[in-house]
């Protein structure tokens, strides 16, 4: 059954509201694209359940006290505004709402905004800068993973034309990268990919600049 689409059942936790999802019993990755996002063979699973008739995103499994708290937010005028976002984005807006931000749940969230909604987040001004600052806050809390998280933010805001940052953003990464053991399988691949965007900063337009590109070293 591997990468095979399952269908599945989904219960809206505001209203009770049933509705189908698609998953898979299992997938086989097959690389990365220029935005560090997998490439698997079952690219068809819902990754992010929506209600259908309130739109809430159900980005995590949310307590009774938040689901009270949701209950009120999606019957406000503010909750209009925020539906029209796209899921992910919605969902982060819902984040702030319920205060779960500068977490790695939040850096996450936006993390799949840009996999997944990349042209209306980078047109999103201010939840782009939200994405750098939930960036910022994952970088000062995870170890093993600071090159990547540098090197992901420094492809970002190059496609964002934010060339200053982007410059300093991966300078982290090819200091960090320098700087991880040789016996580590990840560091000829981050290094090959830090060498990709530094070639596709002179043309970030460029078909194999994409987000969705796939990354070859």
């Amino acid at each position: 059954m591997s990468g095979s689409p399952v269908r599945g059942e989904k219960t809206c936790p505001l209203g009770g509201e049933k509705f189908e999802i698609v998953e898979t019993m299992m997938c086989t990755i097959m690389g990365r694209t220029m935005s560090f996002r997998q490439v698997t063979t079952c690219e068809f699973v819902t990754k992010l359940p929506v209600c259908p008739s309130n739109g809430l995103p159900l980005y995590r499994e949310f307590s009774e006290r938040e689901l009270e708290q949701l209950g009120k937010f999606v019957e406000t005028e503010d909750y209009k505004v925020i539906r029209k976002l796209p899921p992910w984005q919605r969902a982060y807006k819902l984040a702030e709402v319920l205060e779960h931000t500068r977490s790695k749940g939040a850096f996450l969230i936006l993390l799949q905004a840009f996999w997944f909604e990349n042209e209306a987040l980078l047109k999103n001004g201010d939840l782009f800068e939200e994405f750098i600052e939930e960036a910022e806050a994952e970088f000062g809390r995870v170890d093993k993973e600071k090159p990547f998280v540098a090197a992901i933010t420094g492809y970002a805001l190059a496609l964002a034309d934010e060339t200053e940052l982007a410059d300093e953003w991966l300078a982290r990464a090819v200091s960090l990268a320098d700087a991880m053991d040789e016996q580590n399988e990840n560091a000829d691949y981050l290094r090959a990919y830090l060498s990709r965007v530094s070639e596709c900063q002179d043309n970030m337009a460029s078909q194999a600049c994409h987000p969705d590109a796939v990354f070859r070293p």
